[in-house]
């Protein structure tokens, strides 16, 4: 078997990246936490995994920014988000309330 950690990144698969950069990323205890929702990529027992660890975080006190596309996990994760439109905000407040904004503006109301 070939040990990969000694191995240029460009041999590396994506999904491989995606671990190893969260590895690296979520090995430290900040006290502000930049997330991408890169972490949707892999198989569930990576997913479940990057989520155990946010949710780590979460209980510690870590302030988390999280970027994503996904409304379920902004509601699931997030006690307050903001709505971003070309670089415009839309709505800041509770994540259930701007979620429901969201939904609603793609629902034409």
């Amino acid at each position: 078997m070939w040990d990969f950690i000694d191995a240029p990144l460009r041999m590396y698969s994506s999904g491989m990246i995606a671990r190893l950069g969260f590895a690296v990323a979520s090995d430290t205890n900040p006290d502000v936490l930049l997330i991408d929702e890169v972490l949707t990529v892999g198989d569930a027992a990576f997913q479940r995994k990057c989520w155990d660890r946010i949710r780590g975080f979460q209980e510690r006190g870590t302030t988390i920014l999280l970027v994503s596309h996904d409304m379920g996990t902004v509601k699931s994760l997030c006690g307050r988000a903001m709505w971003l439109n070309k670089g415009k905000i839309m709505s800041l407040g509770k994540a259930d309330e701007v979620v429901s904004q969201y939904w609603a503006s793609l629902a034409g109301n």
